[in-house]
């Protein structure tokens, strides 16, 4: 049933509820979002949650690994995340059994997930959300490896363009607006490679209507490319994963209506953890960092910042 009622919809960057945030906050899982109803209203909230959800000890070898404790389950549903993405290099840091654990806790919250499952099938699977009559589709990607999904095998949504453009190309005809994760490029790169635009491209051309990326756990530039939005990569949103608190960082706020989508760039400040609207003088840092960062592409983005109130 079709509405005229504007659908928001918000997405931010990578989010891990694990080591250095589960040492500070232990058991108080109302703590990371305290201040996050200054966002409010939304329909639906996306991250990359860079972390299995598992109790199991058995870690892969690797130099960093993490894994969320299932009582930040009530963090996520704090926060109103309605959707995440599991394709990144941090899901398979427990191996298949904490794949497998990420897939049951997060089915008994309700909270969706794209880009992994327990074949190849399954991990390429989209989700298709409907709210207020409008049908949003979410696919998510991250690069082969020994944890990519197979035929018989739990494991990731591998990055193949041939996959990619024949899921996007099958889910277009089923949806209003079509979302694609990417988790790429090179950490700490203030700019995306010539591959990823390449990509993205490509991705917009089979009928991709915003690309978020992740993973360079800083914030890029933002691209207008035939009539689609590419976040090559909205940087930290809550990122337990090292000891560093506080920082500036933005999310994505799409409004759909009956006209083509508003997107705007909404800097954050996270201070102790806790991500809320930023300064104004935190906010023009913000834009101004993304603003020179989009000045590579032929069609920037930027055109109006901060929150509609």
């Amino acid at each position: 049933r079709q509405t005229t009622e504007p659908v928001v919809l918000l997405f931010a960057g990578d989010l891990i509820l694990a080591h250095r945030l589960e040492s500070a906050v232990g058991d108080n899982t109302e703590y990371v979002f305290e201040h996050w109803n200054e966002l409010q209203p939304f329909d639906l909230f996306m991250v990359n949650l860079e972390n299995p959800i598992t109790t199991s000890s058995t870690k892969v070898e690797k130099e960093f690994n993490f894994k969320m404790h299932p009582k930040y389950l009530r963090t996520l549903r704090s926060g109103g995340i309605t959707i995440v993405n599991m394709a990144n290099n941090h899901v398979a840091d427990y191996g298949l059994e904490g794949i497998y654990d990420t897939m049951r806790y997060l089915d008994s919250v309700g909270v969706q997930y794209v880009g992994i499952g327990k074949n190849l099938s399954d991990a390429r699977t989209p989700r298709i959300v409907e709210v207020k009559g409008k049908k949003i589709g979410f696919l998510g990607y991250h690069g082969g490896g020994s944890f990519a999904a197979t035929k018989q095998r739990a494991g990731i949504a591998p990055r193949f363009l041939q996959y990619i453009v024949e899921d996007v190309q099958k889910l277009k005809r089923q949806v209003d607006f079509l979302v694609v994760n990417f988790h790429w490029g090179t950490e700490l790169a203030e700019y995306p490679d010539e591959s990823q635009i390449a990509l993205a491209h490509k991705v917009v051309d089979a009928g991709a209507d915003l690309i978020v990326g992740h993973h360079p756990h800083v914030l890029q530039g933002i691209e207008r490319y035939r009539g689609a939005t590419i976040a090559y990569s909205l940087g930290n949103f809550v990122f337990g994963g090292n000891g560093r608190h506080t920082y500036d960082t933005a999310l994505l706020r799409v409004v759909l209506t009956e006209k083509n989508p508003a997107i705007e760039l909404v800097p954050l400040s996270v201070v102790q953890w806790q991500p809320r609207l930023a300064s104004p003088g935190g906010a023009k840092n913000v834009l101004s960092i993304v603003q020179r960062r989009s000045s590579i592409f032929g069609q920037s983005f930027l055109t109006n910042v901060g929150v509609a109130r």
